[in-house]
C-alpha cells in the first residue's frame, strides 16, 4: 500500500474527509474517482485515523 495516495480534505461544511487516490501502473496518481476512507468532523480524529492507517502499513510490510 501506498502512503502517498491518502489524503485529508477539509471541506467547507468543517467535515475532514479521509481519501485515497488511484495510482497508475508506475505508481502515479492518476485522474478518477476517489476512495473514501472516513469522515470525521475534528481535524485531531482524521489525522488519528490517518496515522493509524500509516502503522498498519507499516505492520503489513514487516510482515511481508
Amino acid at each position: 500500500m501506498e502512503l502517498s495516495n491518502y489524503e485529508v480534505v477539509r471541506y467547507p461544511s468543517g467535515q475532514f474527509v479521509i481519501t485515497r487516490l488511484p495510482l497508475s501502473a508506475s505508481g502515479a496518481p492518476t485522474s478518477g474517482p476517489r476512495d473514501v476512507m472516513g469522515a470525521f468532523t475534528s481535524e485531531q480524529d482524521a489525522q488519528a485515523a490517518l496515522d493509524r492507517i500509516i502503522a498498519a502499513a507499516r505492520e503489513e510490510r514487516r510482515a511481508a
